[in-house]
């Protein structure tokens, strides 16, 4: 299959959805409530669809789970919408593995999952070599702090020369920026323009700094709460309208810091989630163990959220 990568890269602008993994109560992946998951967003005009380790809990899942998953949403999808699979582990030859069956049914793209290679830069450069190897698909590399406790603003573990190195490979067109650096993220635009397709971590407060500039994308921050809203805010910013986009914005991230404080179990994805089952996008807020389950008292708290949300 040719693979167009500078035409994906073009794609890869505005609001990409987080997916999350529709559980059972038993804790399996329910394929059953996929297409109604996947329909809703690309219905609501949200077509480029991202899995990722954390997110999309895939580190509970087996490599041969994390295939379907991705696999079946494609086949859901179609062309539709752009659908951007993740590796999930610390093994290459499970990476390898992975992104051969990825690319054998024709995913759009994938993250290269760096694990604990993660504070090793000049090693994770060297799998985003390989992987390009063994597979045609494009590829996207993670931008990550090296301080965990500082995730959403530390320094990142990759430098410009880094980047500018893997520069050299057409394959890698991106990058998910988890470091919520603001100059990072502006040093980067500046030394290599749209060469690389630079995805945020979901702080649309930073992400409206850099959104004129071409190639620039962030995970959606309430897509799951209310996808016509993420919809209105990125059309505000488009319209250059930033006051109507400010309004959209703190009107549900006030919602969302809410349900975080109620529903927050010490993952973090639960929150989103509770909210997803209430919305009625998931059967179940089941997560699988170990990752915790939101409790009924918890869901009846976010769900009077909510409600204040939409009357609101």
């Amino acid at each position: 299959m040719t693979r167009n990568h500078d035409l994906l890269k073009t794609r890869i602008h505005g609001p990409v959805v987080g997916l999350l993994t529709p559980f059972r109560h038993d804790g399996a992946i329910d394929f059953d409530a996929l297409p109604g998951y996947v329909e809703h967003f690309i219905g609501a005009g949200l077509d480029v669809l991202a899995f990722s380790p954390m997110v999309s809990s895939l580190c509970v899942l087996t490599a041969k789970e994390t295939l379907r998953l991705a696999v079946e949403t494609k086949r859901i999808a179609g062309k539709r919408a752009i659908v951007l699979a993740s590796t999930r582990g610390d093994s290459p030859a499970e990476t390898f593995e992975l992104l051969r069956g990825l690319d054998a049914a024709d995913l759009d793209a994938a993250f290269v999952f760096p694990g604990y290679i993660g504070p090793k830069p000049d090693i994770y450069v060297r799998l985003l070599e390989a992987c390009c190897a063994v597979t045609s698909m494009p590829l996207f590399g993670f931008q990550v702090s090296v301080e965990f406790d500082r995730r959403f603003g530390g320094l990142p573990w990759m430098g410009p020369e880094h980047w500018q190195h893997l520069a050299a490979r057409p394959q890698i067109v991106g990058l998910k920026d988890d470091t919520g650096n603001l100059e990072v993220r502006r040093a980067m635009i500046d030394r290599f323009g749209d060469r690389f397709a630079i995805m945020g971590p979901g702080m649309p407060d930073r992400y409206m700094q850099v959104c004129h500039h071409p190639c620039q994308a962030e995970l959606t921050s309430i897509g799951d709460l209310d996808a016509a809203a993420e919809c209105r805010f990125h059309d505000a910013l488009d319209a250059n309208n930033p006051p109507a986009a400010h309004a959209i914005m703190d009107h549900a991230l006030g919602c969302l810091r809410r349900v975080d404080e109620i529903a927050h179990c010490g993952w973090g994805i639960e929150p989103i989630q509770a909210i997803s089952y209430l919305r009625k996008l998931i059967p179940t807020p089941a997560m699988r163990p170990p990752l915790p389950t939101p409790s009924l008292g918890q869901l009846e708290a976010v769900r009077k959220l909510i409600e204040e949300y939409d009357n609101g």
